[in-house]
């Protein structure tokens, strides 16, 4: 089972690269077209999507014709922005697992 959207599962490991220094502030990401390489995904709206997710986090900043630049990077994992992360992704999670469980419910029933 999937932990979401693609685009949020794409984010979430954009985030990761960020913290674990991949791309340092200052420097831009790889294009969009070799970002739907890299996750093998044919929409570049997947990859605009993640993308956004990072810019309303103030991670990131898209210029138009010119790329999209690294402008801060994630927070310690206490960071209340980290952890407000965390809690929606649990929050999916479990949203998927109940869906299951009641699939599987009504079939037994």
């Amino acid at each position: 089972m999937a932990s979401g959207p693609r685009y949020q599962e794409i984010a979430n490991d954009l985030r990761r690269r960020l913290a674990a220094g991949e791309w340092p502030v200052g420097t831009t990401l790889p294009g969009i077209s070799d970002l739907q390489e890299e996750y093998d995904v044919s929409g570049l709206n997947t990859i605009r999507q993640a993308q956004r997710v990072l810019a309303d986090e103030g991670l990131l900043n898209p210029v138009q014709g010119r790329g999209t630049f690294v402008t801060a990077l994630p927070g310690p994992p206490g960071d209340p922005a980290t952890l407000k992360q965390a809690l929606d992704e649990l929050r999916v999670a479990l949203a998927q697992t109940q869906t299951a469980l009641t699939r599987v419910m009504r079939h037994l029933d």
